[in-house]
Order: structure tokens, then C-alpha cells, then sequence
């Protein structure tokens, strides 16, 4: 599974959204959206996704389970080929346990700049392994690697759709907010979730001043991606 889509637009998130539906304790058979965080296994992963996590729940029967083992990578810091074997072999060594291998390579383009790719196309090509990457540059990957992945591309919000999450999450985390405020960090986030997430992180310093149109335009600098 190939996830393309801008820097920051959910690509990680949704891979987290996955797991964290595969081990919820509570998992809604209709929407298969895990809980509200409640479940042991869900509030295990509220620091993040680079654990080993132990458990899918079967939906139809609750108390049978099966250990799922996921293994992160960040491609961005793998530089030569016997940093990615290693990494590889340290994924495979996985399977040979009991249950299922999800193996997570962000920003997996980095690679082929690096003529690594054929290592890991004959690895995904040999282990029965649940490979799911991403990228923000689809274009710099390979025709042979691009064609045998499934692809998904995140998207972007509507105005209107942005407008009104950035409005809602500021009310959920009890940060006070300006009309103008809210619509100057759409604009200037490129209704990118990701980007928007620092303004209401620099807002939540002070909750009480919360996200004002002077924090915007002269506390908040958004980075250039190059």
C-alpha cells in the first residue's frame, strides 16, 4: 500500500487511525472506527506508533486475540544499503513470531535517491508482510516499485471544512478563538491539517489568549517545503 499525498495532510495519521482500529477492544462492528480512546489498547498507543503493538481483537469474538507487530522506519534516516538490510532483517525477524508484521517506511523516496530500492522491492516481493508506505514525491519513485502498490492519495479540506475543524478542535481543547483568526490560519496553512496543528499548538500555550489574529501573522511562521 503506497500513501501519497502533501507533507503533513494525514498520511501517518491515517496509518495510525489502521492500527489503532486492528487493536481497539472496542471496535465498532458498522463504521470499524476504533474507540473513544478508552480501551486498554487504544490509550496504550497515545504516544505514538513506533512501539511494538501486542494485540488484534476479533469483532466477532471478542475474547480471541493474535499479537500484531508493527515496525516504524523513517527512510529519511537510512543512508547506505547495509542500514537498510539491517533494518529489513530486523522487520522479517518479526515474522518469525506468532501473528501478524505491518511494516511502516515513511518518506520511502528517499531511498531510490540513494539506489536502495531494489533491495527493498525484492524484499516486499519475498516476505509475507503487511507493507505500507509513503511519500510526499510519488514522482521520484520507480515505475517497477509504483506498479505493484495500491495506492491512496490524501486530500485536502474544503475552505468551509477547514474552517470549521480548526474552530472545532480549539473549542475541544479549550483554546479561545477569533473568527478572523481561524480563517487567516486556513489560508495560511494551505488548509494542510498538519501545518494548522502548530498555530493551535502555539495557541494552547496560553489558552486563555488563545488563537488571536496577532499570534497568526506575527508569532506563527510556517515552514517552506523544499
Amino acid at each position: 500500500l503506497l500513501l501519497t499525498g502533501l507533507s503533513r495532510s494525514g498520511k501517518t495519521a491515517m496509518v495510525k487511525f489502521f492500527v489503532r482500529s486492528l487493536r481497539c477492544g472496542q471496535l465498532n462492528s458498522e463504521t470499524l472506527d476504533p474507540c473513544d480512546g478508552s480501551c486498554p489498547a487504544c490509550w496504550q498507543m497515545q504516544g505514538g506508533i513506533e512501539n511494538d503493538y501486542g494485540i488484534f481483537v476479533y469483532d466477532r469474538t471478542p475474547v480471541a486475540t493474535t499479537p500484531v507487530h508493527l515496525h516504524v522506519v523513517d527512510c529519511t534516516k537510512i543512508y547506505t544499503p547495509n542500514e537498510l538490510i539491517g533494518t529489513l532483517r530486523a522487520v522479517r525477524d518479526k515474522h518469525s513470531n506468532d501473528g501478524y508484521v505491518i511494516a511502516y517506511l515513511d518518506e520511502v523516496h528517499r531511498l531510490v535517491t540513494r539506489h536502495m530500492d531494489e533491495i527493498l522491492l525484492k524484499e516486499v516481493e519475498e516476505q509475507p508482510i503487511l507493507w505500507i508506505f509513503s511519500t510526499a514525491k510519488p514522482e521520484r519513485l520507480e515505475d517497477m516499485f509504483l506498479n505493484r502498490m495500491l495506492k491512496l492519495k490524501t486530500e485536502v479540506p474544503s475552505v468551509e471544512e477547514m474552517v470549521h475543524w480548526v474552530a472545532d478542535r480549539c473549542d475541544e481543547w479549550q483554546i479561545n478563538w477569533e473568527e478572523e483568526a481561524v480563517l487567516r490560519v486556513v489560508e495560511k496553512s494551505n488548509r494542510v491539517v498538519g501545518t494548522a496543528l502548530h498555530a493551535l499548538a502555539l495557541a494552547s500555550v496560553d489558552p486563555d489568549e488563545g488563537l488571536t489574529l496577532d499570534l497568526v501573522e506575527n508569532e506563527w511562521c510556517v515552514a517552506v517545503e523544499v
